[in-house]
């Protein structure tokens, strides 16, 4: 029973042993800290580009704005995957010959990638409402811990603006973002210095690329849980599913409470009360 008892211990802790080899591996990347300063650098000095561009043509900003909705949607998040990728397209896809696999997407058993998806939204729940209920008990404001402002006039109310809504909320985003941040950034950053001061830069990043400093804190606390579920899985497909499961959940709040704001007025005089 005893040699039994071993031999099954034994086996255990080799299955967990190959687990954190495997996991390891996938977070190995050929990718290099220089090849991200000269991604960062590129991508400010075109953000800076774009800035003067629609200062200096006369009226170019209130064009954008005033077409409909989703158009103006498009267009802007055409300059933003502009900004953010052509750069990655330059130094990085183009010089290593990259493809998917080298930005961390590996195959994940469904189980596990569940399983962390999970555990992580739960957690990211119960800290963003722990932490909303203190500030509320102590009445606090703190900067950069705000409700996020609703997403939907971006794309109208129109079926067409919602779909288009779900497509860039609930799949293009949660996929670019991830291969941006998890896939190449988080990468490189644990790569090269403490994974702990990687992990936290990266999720810094995350938090201010998306210009909503109201939400700063949240969006954080999301990116230090997207980092710890790629890191868990060794694929960057589960902090996609996670960050996708988020955002449709987010959104479907959002048509909910733009459609009944009687119930936003009762949410809000109870948290806020």
């Amino acid at each position: 029973m005893r040699a039994q008892a071993n031999a099954q211990r034994l086996l255990l802790e080799k299955v967990a042993l190959s687990h954190t080899n495997i996991t390891s591996h996938a977070l190995e990347t050929r990718f290099q800290f220089k090849d991200f300063l000269k991604v960062f650098a590129l991508a400010i000095l075109l953000y800076g580009g774009f800035a003067a561009l629609f200062s200096a043509v006369p009226g170019a900003g209130q064009i954008v704005e005033e077409l409909p909705p989703v158009a103006s949607f498009i267009i802007q998040y055409l300059i933003q995957f502009v900004i953010l990728f052509f750069p990655l397209w330059i130094f990085v896809v183009s010089k290593y010959e990259a493809d998917l696999k080298d930005f961390g997407f590996q195959t994940v058993p469904w189980k596990s990638l569940l399983k962390t998806v999970s555990l992580c939204y739960v957690v990211y729940l119960i800290c963003s409402t722990s932490i909303s209920a203190l500030l509320t008990a102590l009445d606090l404001k703190l900067p950069g811990y705000d409700v996020q402002q609703s997403y939907l006039p971006l794309f109208g109310n129109d079926i067409i603006g919602l779909l288009v809504g779900f497509f860039f909320i609930a799949v293009a985003a949660p996929f670019l973002e991830e291969l941006l941040f998890r896939g190449f950034v988080y990468r490189v950053f644990v790569k090269t210095m403490a994974p702990w001061v990687g992990s936290l830069l990266t999720a810094i990043l995350f938090a201010l690329a998306h210009m909503q400093l109201a939400t700063f804190f949240p969006l954080l606390i999301l990116g230090l849980l997207l980092n710890y579920s790629y890191k868990k899985t060794g694929s960057v497909w589960t902090p996609v599913a996670l960050h996708s499961l988020n955002n449709i959940i987010a959104f479907s709040v959002d048509i909910y409470f733009t459609s009944h704001p009687d119930a936003l007025e009762q949410v809000t005089a109870f948290l806020y009360k």
